[in-house]
């Protein structure tokens, strides 16, 4: 029988260390960079919904669309310079 002890990636990001490494092989396939979606999609929501127990859609859009705001503040900042 597997171990079912919470693990430190669930503690972080509200999902299991074996479902993380499914991620990260979707966000390779899809060019995607893992640590930029670990942190500020997966990591967000999860912070979210301790926080609020039960997530509407609206509430997980608004995480996405936060995050995604966050590329086009970096994109800027680095056109600046």
């Amino acid at each position: 029988m597997a171990n079912k002890s919470l693990d430190r990636t669930f503690l972080h990001y509200g999902i299991r260390q074996d479902d993380m490494s499914d991620i990260e092989e979707l966000c390779k396939k899809h060019d995607l960079d893992f640590e930029w979606v670990k942190e500020n999609i997966l990591k967000a929501y999860h912070e979210k919904r301790v926080d609020k127990i039960e997530m509407s859609p609206s509430d997980t859009e608004n995480v996405i669309k936060k995050a995604i705001e966050s590329i086009d503040v970096e994109k800027k900042e680095e056109q600046l310079w």
